[in-house]
């Protein structure tokens, strides 16, 4: 029984992990051509960190996700109450990283909307620029 239930919960748990993966490979941010191009000092630093995080974060809320229904199917399906004890662990551990990734994605937003490093307000690119003058 615990076996066919740890089979369902794996299915399940990539099943929803892989579209999660997928979606994350289409963000903006792999737009063709560079975001970060044109700004210097410490605005390319910062939005080179937030474009890092863009293609991160996804991969990491997924994880805390799995993370979570395992310690749930634990808590679930455990015998006795050291065993339940480790599922509810899990279970907080999951939400409190959850909380924390959800943060820092929302802090790096933040200030990058702060400075002006957002997708709307970047400089254009040279090329950009060549491209509006008349010809």
């Amino acid at each position: 029984m615990k076996k066919n239930l740890l089979k369902l919960v794996s299915f399940i748990s990539l099943t929803t992990l892989f579209p999660f993966l997928a979606f994350a490979a289409s963000t903006p941010l792999l737009k063709s051509g560079d975001r970060c191009a044109g700004i210097t000092g410490l605005s390319n630093i910062m939005c080179r960190i937030g474009e890092l995080l863009g293609y991160v974060i996804p991969v990491l809320v997924a994880l805390g996700v799995v993370y979570f229904v395992w310690g749930v199917v634990q808590y679930v399906i455990g015998d006795s109450e050291e065993a339940k004890k480790k599922g509810r662990d899990r279970m907080i551990f999951g939400i409190v990283g959850l909380v924390v990734i959800v943060a820092v994605w929302g802090l790096v937003a933040i200030i990058l909307r702060t400075f002006g490093l957002d997708e709307d307000n970047v400089a254009p690119t040279t090329n950009e620029l060549q491209n509006l003058l008349p010809k």
